[in-house]
């Protein structure tokens, strides 16, 4: 659904409809309406979601969320299909730039000004997440869960724009080699060895967090 100042909700977990259904909403929003482009929103809002947040983090995950959306919308009259290409592929595109231009943004503030204040609070014990865990489950498993999770994302995060993108979107999103290549815009034979180059660079960093050498803020 769409609010009365044009803003986009999406709701997580829709249904995608067929092909044909989607190409018939694509056509519609193109020529603007707003109800077809809110229900590709539905259908495409947890995928985008998971890369945003995956790529920069809970906080700015809704907000970046939003902002691609609005990106789409206004370049959606430019959007044609290509071959296998489709518009989820297009909309993943989307997605890593705006995530790129962002973590590209995050260093070059925080060469400027330092931490984040919305990083994880450092504690007697070790940094901690600004998160109340679900006590519904066992709390040594969560917080090793947790922990793990926390470690590999921050991890990520220290490699450059290109290689956290590539591992996104085929490692923790599952996206096979064509669809990632489609997203990042580049072509199978780069994605392949730009994603062996940012596994390796991942591996290393992993070992040297094991083993004490790797301080993670």
């Amino acid at each position: 659904m769409v609010d009365s100042g044009n803003g986009i909700i999406g709701r997580h977990g829709a249904r995608g409809p067929g092909d044909d259904i989607e190409r018939e909403l694509v056509a519609q929003a193109q020529e603007g309406s707003l109800e077809a482009f809110s229900e590709l929103v539905d259908v495409h809002h947890s995928g985008v979601y998971r890369i945003a947040y995956r790529m920069c983090g809970q906080q700015d995950a809704t907000d970046l969320t939003q902002e691609i959306f609005l990106r789409a919308l206004r370049a959606l009259r430019r959007f044609q299909y290509q071959g296998e290409a489709s518009f989820r592929t297009w909309l993943h595109r989307i997605a890593v730039n705006a995530c790129i231009n962002e973590i590209r943004r995050r260093k070059r503030r925080s060469q400027v000004e330092g931490p984040s204040l919305d990083e994880d609070i450092e504690g007697e014990d070790g940094p901690m997440p600004r998160v109340v865990p679900d006590e519904s489950q066992s709390p040594h498993v969560l917080a090793e869960r947790a922990a793990i999770r926390r470690a590999v994302r921050q991890i990520i995060q220290t490699l450059s724009a290109k290689h956290q993108a590539v591992l996104t979107l085929v490692d923790l999103n599952g996206q096979n080699y064509e669809e990632a290549a489609a997203a990042l815009g580049c072509p199978v034979g780069t994605l392949k060895s730009r994603l062996a180059r940012a596994r390796k660079q991942f591996a290393d960093k992993w070992q040297q967090f094991e083993r004490g050498e790797l301080s993670l803020q």
